[in-house]
């Protein structure tokens, strides 16, 4: 795959996700969604095979998969934009039934492996369906909630970036040799140092976000250490599937997932970092 088609996708991966997290909480909100939903669906069409003789089965499987994965967060963009919002108005739990259809599936579905398909079921609403909630609830706060997004997202690239090229010159001692033979210890250390130095500069640079020194530090070697467990999760779940990209919606990098893998893994863990830990007033959502 050349270079050029690579920095290209990546250029414009990059700018569309900037404009769209920073121009207003809506657009953040949508385009949140729009990703998450995509990977929803590449983890489905991944993870759901044809278990079931009847075909329709197979088909619903993978609409509730999808459904019971994006349902959280279609919810909480109703109770923003709808002029009935269905929580708000005393309905959103009736639709915590939704959650036993899997059982109800399969049990008609005659599947080869029953089971694993709910327990899949499960997996998509924590694995993508939670990062996708969080994300759209913080992109529909106030300003500061979208510039921390940016600002963990940045954290993370930096992270990606240089521990992809120290690897790639320094890299002599892996780390994981079957799930991720490219991936070295000198490469995670080369990430992690970037990560900080990069949070020691988000102390400057998103000081709207009035962060402590020691708040950006703790942060930015989370997202290091937790980006690359996302990484290996990532790997782990393609190495059982005996493939190498999750799917190939950007030309040269793979699927939507192969991109946000770190992401999604480091974002529900700071925000708990936030919430519980560092408890920031103004991101506590309740």
């Amino acid at each position: 795959m050349s270079l050029r088609l690579r920095t290209t996708t990546a250029l414009v991966f990059g700018v569309v996700m900037i404009v769209g997290t920073l121009a207003h909480p809506v657009s953040a909100a949508l385009l949140y969604l729009l990703v998450g939903f995509l990977c929803i669906r590449e983890l489905g069409q991944l993870l759901l095979q044809q278990d079931s003789p009847q075909k329709i089965y197979n088909q619903l499987r993978r609409a509730l998969f999808m459904l019971l994965s994006i349902l959280p967060t279609l919810l909480l963009i109703d109770g923003y934009l709808s002029p009935f919002p269905l929580v708000l108005n005393g309905l959103g739990h009736w639709f915590l039934p939704l959650y036993s259809l899997p059982f109800l599936l399969e049990l008609a579905a005659s599947s080869k492996n029953p089971f694993q398909n709910i327990a899949y079921s499960y997996l998509g609403l924590f694995y993508i369906g939670l990062p996708t909630f969080l994300l759209c609830f913080l992109s529909l706060q106030d300003p500061s909630g979208r510039f921390l997004i940016m600002a963990i997202m940045l954290l993370v690239w930096a992270n990606d970036v240089f521990a992809y090229f120290t690897g790639r010159k320094l890299g002599k001692r892996r780390i994981s040799p079957i799930l991720s033979p490219n991936k070295t210890l000198e490469g995670l250390i080369g990430g992690f140092t970037a990560a900080l130095l990069w949070g020691f500069a988000s102390y400057f640079v998103w000081s709207i976000l009035d962060f402590s020194l020691t708040t950006w530090l703790i942060l930015a070697a989370e997202a290091s250490i937790f980006a690359f467990w996302g990484d290996l999760i990532a790997s782990m779940l393609k190495r059982s599937l005996n493939i190498k990209d999750t799917g190939t919606t950007l030309p040269g990098h793979g699927g939507l997932i192969d991109r946000f893998d770190a992401f999604l893994f480091v974002f529900p863990l700071i925000t708990f970092t936030i919430i519980f830990i560092l408890k920031i007033a103004r991101f506590i959502p309740f």
